[in-house]
């Protein structure tokens, strides 16, 4: 094979997944309308209340029954988890606007603040989606298995609310904030783990830092918008 058709083959390779990629977006756009329309809050807070006991107790086996579940069961509770994240940090930008008198409510900075947790989790899973293309598990798999990942982090935001009893509570909060952050940070080696199907921890270890590396590249151009992920 020449020079030539070996660039054609990989634009040709480039252009179908592109395609798969668009294709994947636009069927997780669709689903995520269709479950919205049909969340029953009361019920998707017992689901949330069991998985999260189950996290607790067996994080690795949690992780893996998610990942293994074909009928995606979790999906909706990943979208209140990404929704209660927003949620939160909405809040906190309005209680710093009451209670502050230095802060100066800004509605373009809120609304990429709102957006971040948002971001955060659709970068990480479209960047293990495009990795994991071998194993073709569908986009919303790959959100929902982030978003469990990323409950600690929503329980490092309430934590947050803390600090207006007190500035001093911070003293508490923050070790048990950067514990909560590194508990996420392993679950997610778990959920790439599972996600790649990939038995040896060195190897798994090895696409993980390769998933991160890659995250953090994205972040960083996001920084430019203003954006923290």
């Amino acid at each position: 094979m020449d020079e030539n058709e070996k660039v054609n083959e990989q634009n040709e390779k480039q252009v179908n997944n592109d395609g798969e990629l668009k294709k994947q977006a636009a069927e997780t756009l669709k689903e995520t309308k269709e479950q919205m329309k049909n969340i029953n809050f009361k019920e998707e807070a017992e689901k949330g209340k069991g998985l999260l006991s189950k996290l607790l107790g067996k994080p690795v086996e949690t992780i893996k029954e998610i990942v293994e579940d074909n009928k995606n069961q979790f999906y909706k509770t990943a979208l209140i988890i990404i929704i209660a994240w927003a949620v939160l940090i909405l809040i906190n930008r309005i209680i710093d606007f009451i209670v502050y008198d230095y802060y100066k409510f800004n509605v373009l900075a809120t609304i990429k603040a709102i957006l971040s947790p948002v971001l955060e989790i659709l970068v990480m899973a479209i960047i293990i989606h495009v990795l994991n293309k071998d194993n073709k598990q569908p986009l919303t798999k790959s959100i929902t298995t982030v978003s469990i990942a990323k409950i600690p982090l929503v329980f490092s935001t309430i934590l947050g609310y803390l600090t207006y009893i007190s500035s001093n509570v911070r003293y508490i909060t923050n070790p048990i904030s950067s514990l909560l952050s590194v508990i996420s940070i392993v679950l997610m080696f778990f959920v790439v783990k599972e996600m790649f199907k990939e038995q040896e921890n060195e190897k798994a270890l090895k696409l993980f830092v390769k998933v991160e590396v890659i995250y953090y590249i994205v972040a960083f151009a996001f920084s430019f918008l203003g954006i923290s992920l």
